[in-house]
């Protein structure tokens, strides 16, 4: 029997996918929403769904499948019953190929971007899930809610390393996942992430100029 953890991380990969709906999914919102484990736990699933999808091409069969599908399909009366079986047959052949193509990745290839931080608003209610990729220092931020920021306006996102001036980042997507490169050193043990409002392109002077809207301390890094 699954435990509690087990049981979270199998509602975060099913929220990820798209697969948890209705009731149950307003519910793991609710959840998440207080859990930044929980978050984290969304935030990694996203991000391994996201990679396998970049990683599919879309193939085309040739011309000469489709050709010789319909010189095959005889002209009588149950037609349709011949289609419907080829039908069944090439999505068994799709099915086939998708698992193929994606259970090794599964296997194989487990998350490689560890959550890093959680970035919360004053009121708590709307967070950022930071993950990096330590081999490729790729830092991905993944809102949970989507964040209304006007046309003359742009979030930017900053490092605080204790007792220094903020550092940018580089600016975010207000509506999916930012991926970033980092530099070398550019986050530290004791360092503070957090987003700020800025004009339209980022800040004009290097330093923060607009409230400070999410923040949230370093982990695991």
């Amino acid at each position: 029997m699954k435990n509690r953890r087990e049981y979270d991380s199998a509602l975060a990969a099913e929220y990820a996918l798209g697969t948890l709906r209705g009731l149950a999914r307003m519910r793991f919102e609710r959840r998440f929403r207080r859990d930044p484990r929980l978050a984290a736990d969304v935030a990694s699933w996203q991000s391994l769904f996201t990679q396998l999808d970049n990683q599919l091409a879309p193939l085309d069969p040739p011309e000469r499948v489709w050709k010789r599908l319909e010189l095959e399909l005889p002209q009588i009366n149950v037609r349709h019953i011949r289609r419907n079986r080829w039908s069944y047959v090439g999505w068994a052949v799709a099915a086939g190929l998708a698992t193929l193509l994606i259970v090794p990745r599964l296997l194989v290839a487990p998350p490689t971007a560890i959550p890093i931080a959680v970035l919360s608003n004053s009121q708590q209610n709307s967070q950022w899930v930071v993950s990096l990729e330590k081999s490729t220092r790729n830092l991905t931020l993944t809102p949970l809610n989507p964040v209304a920021v006007s046309s003359n306006n742009s979030l930017e996102l900053w490092s605080i390393p204790a007792g220094e001036k903020p550092h940018s980042l580089g600016l975010l997507n207000t509506s999916g996942p930012t991926q970033l490169i980092l530099a070398e050193n550019q986050l530290t043990d004791n360092s503070l992430l957090a987003i700020s409002l800025e004009p339209h392109g980022g800040s004009p002077t290097g330093q923060p100029t607009g409230a400070v809207l999410f923040s949230g301390p370093l982990q695991n890094l």
